[in-house]
């Protein structure tokens, strides 16, 4: 954790919540710990009732964790703030835009919804989607409730949403009864008079909100108790299985992103975080017949050895069962993905000749700094200075061998070797620093020509409305003028200031997302750091190179 880790967080709480009072309880519950509800009024200059709903919200969405204090009997609830959790608000477009591809619009607006709300029962759910439906002017015969129901039971099918049920307890804290296997899956039944509700809400055209009608109308229908969250572990093993396609696309050819997809498909029946389960090449042979990709056994056979030859190793065959078994691994494909974004970096941030350095590291395990000038064919002086900013930005590691107990600087050798696991936590941190300062220049730029935004908001609105109405094109021209000439062309520019900003952060998200899952799969663990003084050396020698 990293102070850019924890400032990314809060600008993105700041960015969903923007009450301002969400950001000071998480903020302060992050400094402080685990506190209950009396000592942050205490603390908080803030009223009592901001404070309850803030934790109220944050708790919906489980930013806030509650639990019951073990020391007082679990009589007192204590609120935790879930810095990891924070954190996914930066995946929430992603989930979306994947929930668009798989079940069109009703699946993207159930995904917002309850991303927007944290956790809903699916009877609210299907009366707000419904009503968003209408609103953005679609066809009810289209876009109807029983529609919806089937967009929702699919994403529960696909596990894409996780089922909550509460269970009723003597304490104050509502507990969250653990679901079997078979009920994850499984839709609660409304009862007759509920769906009946409903209908006839749907058939009706009152614009009043749904809300009054539930209250109006004390209505059973009987899911009061199950509650349903978006379950984003699904989304990211989804994003990490189309990295992978797109990456043996761009590797090699259509054909095999589309063999790779046909495996990953298979392997969808038993998800595991580290490999898929075996898969013969009968079943992979039937399930890209069934795509329509025209290929014979020999080719297939063909395009699997070329998958298997590729630099990540990560397309195993395991067995002979079948005309061959086969499974991806997916620690080596993650590895294989950040090894790209790694090298990616080093080039724009150091150069191709530290590249080539890192590139010779990686192959040849560990070097000594001669033996690096040696191999690279380059300057003592400026392989001194590409290998120490390697190693102060996290990117190497430094081993030592004394030949005495003592760790003499005279009679120890040091050699530098590449640690893939450090290298992605000190690109993380950057990836986390620059997406914070993209949300603060996006923040700043709105700020600095806010009364000329909102000029351009009124205008639009005024000729959307002008429009509607058939109004004629001179009025329009008229309406369009009161922005000038000056005005229009910083508008211009404006935007596409925010779309270039709009794009490095979609960019960097995927980044972030892959850097992320590398790192909760992997099973490497960053070295201890002796106490030895050689980063401090290192900063100190290229303050010195530089001064020359």
């Amino acid at each position: 954790m990293t102070t850019h880790h924890i400032r990314l967080a809060f600008d993105l709480i700041t960015d969903l919540f923007p009450d301002g009072t969400s950001s000071q309880v998480a903020s302060y519950l992050n400094r402080k710990g685990p506190l209950p509800f009396a000592l942050l009024v205490r603390d908080l200059n803030i009223p009592a009732v901001n404070i309850a709903r803030s934790l109220a919200t944050l708790a919906i969405h489980d930013i806030i964790e509650c639990y019951g204090d073990l020391r007082a009997g679990a009589k007192r609830i204590l609120y935790a703030f879930n810095l990891k959790r924070a954190l996914y608000i930066l995946h929430y477009s992603k989930c979306i835009h994947c929930a668009r591809q798989l079940y069109g619009f009703d699946g993207e607006l159930i995904i917002e919804e309850l991303l927007l709300n944290g956790k809903q029962r699916m009877s609210t759910l299907l009366v707000k989607v419904y009503e968003r439906l209408i609103q953005a002017g679609k066809d009810p015969a289209v876009h109807s409730l029983q529609s919806i129901k089937e967009s929702f039971r699919l994403l529960v099918s696909t596990q894409f949403l996780q089922r909550i049920s509460m269970k009723e307890t003597k304490s104050n804290m509502p507990d969250i009864a653990e679901e079997t296997p078979t009920n994850l899956t499984q839709i609660p039944e409304l009862t007759q008079e509920g769906w009946k509700h409903l209908i006839a809400s749907q058939q009706e055209e009152s614009h009043e909100p749904s809300a009054k009608k539930f209250k109006s109308t004390k209505i059973i229908f009987g899911d009061e108790k199950i509650f349903w969250k978006v379950n984003f572990q699904r989304f990211f093993a989804y994003l990490r299985d189309q990295e992978l396609i797109q990456a043996f696309t761009n590797r090699i050819d259509q054909n095999a992103g589309e063999i790779i997809r046909g495996i990953l498909r298979l392997a969808e029946v038993k998800p595991n975080p580290e490999r898929t389960i075996p898969v013969s090449f009968i079943e992979i042979a039937k399930t890209i017949s069934t795509t329509g990709l025209q290929m014979n056994e020999e080719s297939l056979q063909k395009y699997i050895n070329v998958i298997i030859g590729d630099v990540n190793n990560c397309f195993i065959k395991t067995g002979d069962q079948g005309k061959g078994t086969y499974i991806i691994d997916f620690q080596k494909a993650l590895s294989g993905l950040t090894k790209g974004h790694i090298q990616s970096f080093l080039k724009e941030r150091f150069g191709s000749n530290a590249l080539r350095i890192y590139n010779m590291l990686q192959e040849r395990g560990c070097l000594s700094q001669k033996q690096i000038e040696d191999m690279a064919m380059i300057n003592a002086k400026e392989a001194q200075q590409y290998v120490y900013s390697m190693f102060i930005d996290g990117m190497l590691t430094l081993e030592e061998l004394s030949k005495a107990t003592d760790f003499n600087p005279t009679r120890t050798f040091y050699f530098f070797r590449v640690n893939l696991y450090n290298g992605v936590l000190s690109l993380l941190d950057h990836s986390y620093k620059t997406m914070s300062n993209l949300m603060q220049r996006h923040q700043f730029e709105r700020e600095r020509h806010r009364k000329l935004i909102d000029k351009r908001d009124k205008v639009d609105a005024i000729i959307h409305s002008l429009r509607e109405q058939n109004a004629e094109e001179d009025q329009i021209k008229e309406v369009e003028d009161i922005l000038s000439p000056m005005e229009k062309e910083q508008i211009q520019k404006l935007d596409a200031a925010f779309r270039k900003i709009d794009l490095a952060q979609l960019q960097l998200t995927e980044t972030i997302l892959l850097l992320e899952m590398y790192l909760s799969i992997s099973n490497s663990t960053a070295p201890v750091q002796k106490k030895t003084g050689g980063r401090a050396a290192a900063e100190k020698l290229l303050e010195t190179m530089s001064h020359r």
